[in-house]
């Protein structure tokens, strides 16, 4: 399969599906995966900055220190996924579904997190307070850091 970069570089990957697989440390700088079924994959260390993965299947995906600046992760579905020392400045993740993900000392400086689902995920990020978090829904199982006030940053408890 190829996966399409907006960069006019492509790469090739030697699997018949995404699901499930093993892409670390790869350049995708711009990848377009719109609607793309990504779940149970590793992008571990991978660069996707850029990327375009609106409406994309990500959940359970390893994504740990990987670089996410600027990324398109609208609408996308990233339940359970491991997002831990990521960078993801100024990413979108509006109305994503995070379920019980872990961003535990991923950067998120700028990041839009606007009607997120953020049930159970761990939100113990760097620079969570110039994020933008209106409208993004949590329980009591999310985890969020110290002295971190939720509500005046527009989250709502569910």
């Amino acid at each position: 399969m190829k996966i399409y970069c907006l960069t006019d570089m492509h790469i090739d990957v030697p699997y018949d599906s995404f699901v499930n697989i093993s892409l670390d440390n790869l350049n995708l700088h711009r990848a377009n995966l719109v609607n793309g079924d990504l779940s149970g994959s590793s992008l571990v260390n991978s660069n996707l900055r850029g990327a375009i993965l609106y409406n994309a299947n990500l959940e359970r995906c390893n994504l740990q220190k990987a670089n996410l600046i600027t990324i398109d992760l609208r609408m996308a579905n990233l339940a359970r996924a491991n997002l831990k020392e990521c960078i993801a400045r100024f990413a979108l993740f509006e109305n994503a579904n995070l379920e019980g993900g872990d961003l535990e000392d991923a950067d998120v400086h700028g990041a839009d997190f606007r009607g997120a689902i953020l049930k159970g995920t761990v939100m113990k990020c760097y620079d969570l307070d110039k994020a933008e978090l209106k409208n993004a829904v949590f329980d009591d199982k999310t985890v969020w850091p110290d002295r971190f006030n939720t509500i005046l940053n527009g989250a709502i408890r569910v």
